[in-house]
C-alpha cells in the first residue's frame, strides 16, 4: 500500500528539528538550526552530507560529528560543537528511500529534496526548520478537512503508539478527536470502530488504555491492541461504564439471565457484581467471569438490589404466592435461613399458628400450603415421624395405615393424589419392592392410558419421587 507522505519526521540536516504532532513541538538537542544558506557554496548537493537519505544507510544520514572541525578549527573559523542528531521523537511512518521509489514508479523522479525542505520560492539551501502538513497534502489528498476526524485512517501515516518512545507528557499532549466527545462514543461507537480494526485506535492507545474499563482483556478487540512496551507510561484514564440501552427496560433485571453471556457481560462486570445478588451455588455463567481482584479494571461494582416486585408496600403479604409459583427465583438471592428468620420467629410461633403440630396432618394432606417450600419432606418429616413411631417397620401391611382396612389395595389412589405426603415417611425402595421391574410383583403404578411424556412435562418432581432420573431416557428435558 502506498503510504501517504508525511514530512513531520524528516530530520533537517544537522539542524534543530521541530516535529509538529498535535500542536506539541519536540526539539532535538541542537540548540541553533544549521545555517544551510551560509554553506550553500560548499555543498552543491544535499547528498554530499546526507547520502544515507537516498541509500537508506542510517549511518550516512548525517555528516560525522568531527567533520565540522575541518573548517571550524578555532583558527580559520570559530569552533562549533555538534553532538549528532537526536533520536526521532515522532510517530510518523515515513521512509525517504521508499518514497523516492514510489515517486519513480509513478513517473515523477524529478521531485528533489528542495520540493519538501525549502519553502516555495525560497533559494537553494534555504532549508526550513519546520515541516508543515500542507506540504504532504499538496500531493496526497487527505480524506477530510479535519486532520483528527474519525473517518481518517491514522495508520496510513502514523505508527502505533507502542512503536514510539513518547514520554508521558508527550502522550498526554496528543489531541483528542472531537468525535470522542459525548456519552455515545464510549457507550456505542468505540466498540464498533474497534471491531472493524484496531489499527487506528493503536495510533494513540495501547492495551493498557482498554484495561482501564474492560474487565476481560481476552476479548478479541482488546487482545489485538499492542501492549504497552517496557518503560513507557501511558495516562491512566477514569473508568466509564455507561448503561447500555438493553439494560434500561423495566423488566430487564428479571429476565437478564436469558441474554447473558460471558463474552458480553465480562466487558463491564466481574463475578463479584453478580455475587452481590446471586447466592451460592452461583450459576455457571457467574463462575466464568473473572474475580475483581484478578482484573485490572474495577468493573461496574454493583451492590445488592431488590427486584422491582419487592418495592410494593404489600410485598410481604403477597410474597408467599410468588414463592409458591417460582421458588427457584427466590433462591437466586435467598437461602433457607433468610425465610426461617421470619417464619420461625418468636413471639407468635412463626409461620404456623400455635399447636400446629397437633393438627398439621390434615393441612399437609389437604395441601393448605406447600410444605416443600420450607421443608425437605423426606428429611424434616421423616425425622419426626420415626421419633413418634409413625413410620412403618419396613413392612407394607403394618404401621401408620393399620386403621384403614385393606389400605394396601387402595393406596394407589392416595399416592396419585398426593405422593408428597407418602414421601414424608416412605422412601423409594418401599415402592419398588412391589412396583419396580425387579420387585416381587412388578406392579405398574400407572394406568393403562397413562401418558408418560405428558406427566413428565406437567410435573417432573412427581416422577422423581419414584424414578432415579428422567424415566424417558432423556427424551424430554
Amino acid at each position: 500500500m502506498t503510504r501517504v507522505v508525511s514530512f513531520l519526521g524528516l530530520l533537517a540536516v544537522a539542524a534543530t528539528l521541530w516535529v509538529v504532532v498535535g500542536g506539541s513541538p519536540a526539539r532535538a538537542a541542537q540548540e541553533d538550526p544549521f545555517p544551510h544558506d551560509r554553506h550553500q557554496g560548499l555543498f552543491p548537493l544535499c547528498s554530499g552530507c546526507h547520502a544515507g537519505m537516498e541509500s537508506g544507510a542510517d549511518v550516512d544520514e548525517f555528516p560525522e560529528v568531527g567533520s565540522c572541525a575541518a573548517c571550524h578549527d578555532g583558527v580559520a573559523r570559530d569552533r562549533v560543537v555538534w553532538n549528532g542528531p537526536s533520536a526521532r521523537v515522532d510517530n510518523v511512518d515515513f521512509d525517504h528511500v521508499e518514497h523516492a521509489l514510489e515517486l519513480e514508479a509513478e513517473g515523477d523522479p524529478e521531485q528533489t529534496c528542495a520540493a519538501c525542505h525549502i519553502p516555495e520560492g525560497g533559494e537553494r539551501m534555504a532549508v526550513s526548520d519546520s515541516i508543515q502538513l500542507g506540504l504532504c497534502w499538496s500531493c496526497h489528498a487527505h480524506e477530510t478537512d479535519d486532520h483528527f476526524a474519525e473517518v481518517a485512517s491514522c495508520e496510513t501515516c502514523h505508527v502505533p503508539l507502542s512503536s514510539t518512545s513518547f514520554s508521558l507528557d508527550r502522550i498526554s499532549a496528543m489531541p483528542r478527536p472531537s468525535s470522542h466527545d459525548g456519552e455515545e462514543f464510549v457507550a456505542a461507537v468505540h466498540g464498533s470502530l474497534a471491531s472493524e480494526g484496531v489499527q487506528t485506535c493503536a495510533t494513540c492507545h495501547t492495551q493498557e488504555t482498554c484495561a482501564t474499563c474492560h474487565v476481560d482483556l481476552g476479548q478479541d478487540e482488546v487482545s489485538a491492541m499492542p501492549p504497552t512496551p517496557p518503560g513507557m507510561i501511558v495516562p491512566r484514564l477514569e473508568a466509564q461504564y455507561p448503561v447500555p440501552g438493553s439494560h434500561a427496560s423495566g423488566d430487564w433485571l428479571q429476565g437478564h439471565q436469558a441474554d447473558a453471556s460471558a463474552g458480553e457481560c465480562s466487558t463491564c462486570h466481574t463475578s463479584d457484581d453478580c455475587r452481590s445478588c446471586h447466592v451460592a451455588p452461583v450459576p455457571d455463567l457467574v463462575a466464568q467471569l473473572p474475580r475483581r481482584e484478578r482484573a485490572t479494571a474495577p468493573g461496574v461494582m454493583l451492590s445488592e438490589r431488590a427486584p422491582d416486585s419487592h418495592e410494593s408496600v404489600f410485598f410481604l403479604q403477597a410474597h408467599s404466592a410468588l414463592a409458591a409459583t417460582d421458588q427457584t427465583s427466590c433462591a437466586t438471592c435467598h437461602v433457607d435461613a433468610f425465610c426461617v428468620e421470619c417464619h420461625d420467629a418468636e413471639p407468635g410461633g412463626g409461620y404456623h399458628p400455635a399447636n400446629f403440630m397437633v393438627s398439621h396432618s390434615s393441612s399437609a394432606y389437604g395441601r393448605d400450603s406447600e410444605c416443600s417450600n420450607c421443608h425437605e419432606e423426606q428429611v424434616f418429616c421423616r425425622a419426626c415421624h420415626v421419633d413418634v413411631g409413625l413410620a412403618g417397620p419396613r413392612v407394607a401391611a403394618q404401621g401408620y395405615h393399620d386403621a384403614s382396612p385393606v389400605w394396601l389395595l387402595r393406596h394407589g389412589q392416595a399416592a396419585r393424589q398426593n405422593i408428597e405426603s407418602c414421601s414424608s415417611c416412605h422412601r423409594q425402595v418401599d415402592c419398588t419392592r412391589c412396583h419396580g421391574v425387579l420387585g416381587a410383583f412388578k406392579v405398574s403404578p400407572h394406568s393403562a392410558d397413562f401418558n408418560a411424556e405428558r406427566a413428565w412435562v406437567r410435573s417432573p418432581r412427581t416422577c422423581l419421587a419414584c424414578h432415579v432420573g428422567n424415566p424417558l431416557n432423556g427424551g424430554l428435558p
